[in-house]
């Protein structure tokens, strides 16, 4: 897949979930939608477990993606280079998309206020992960000048 093709469709893809997602998000935090009457109660070990998830997933995705670029930075295949960003960028995208929906749907049936902020500081996470072309290029290894001292 081409470069410019590529990124366009990653962004299309940045924007639809994270639209979706937000506008559940919303939904269930201003009582638009209803899944339940009444909140249900989860025990306080399935939260603190659930946050805790949420806090090791954020840096750990982040990580992830950055971990195979910097192997991706060492190939002169742009094919390789272009596969390999879209592999990380799905996986970190996943990763958060997943964690994020397990916060919304927990929020939508308890309403408890963890896991509201919990989905907020993960949409903020997502602002980094916004596909851009610069992972996409070939670097070139540096030049060393030499000067050479005639005397």
């Amino acid at each position: 897949m081409k470069q410019p093709i590529l990124i366009t469709s990653l962004k299309r893809l940045f924007y639809i979930v994270f639209a979706v997602q937000i506008v559940f998000f919303i939904s269930f935090a201003f009582k638009w939608i209803n899944l339940i009457r009444y909140p249900i109660d989860i025990s306080d070990t399935l939260e603190r477990y659930v946050i805790l998830i949420t806090l090791i997933s954020i840096p750990g995705a982040l990580k992830l993606f950055s971990m195979i670029m910097k192997k991706n930075n060492q190939s002169k295949d742009l094919q390789l280079i272009t596969s390999t960003y879209k592999k990380a960028f799905l996986t970190r995208f996943i990763i958060l998309f997943l964690v994020a929906t397990i916060n919304i749907a927990l929020f939508a049936l308890t309403f408890k206020q963890n896991f509201m902020l919990c989905t907020l500081v993960i949409f903020t996470a997502y602002l980094f992960c916004y596909p851009s072309s610069s992972y996409l290029t070939i670097k070139e290894a540096p030049q060393i000048k030499h000067n050479n001292l005639e005397k």
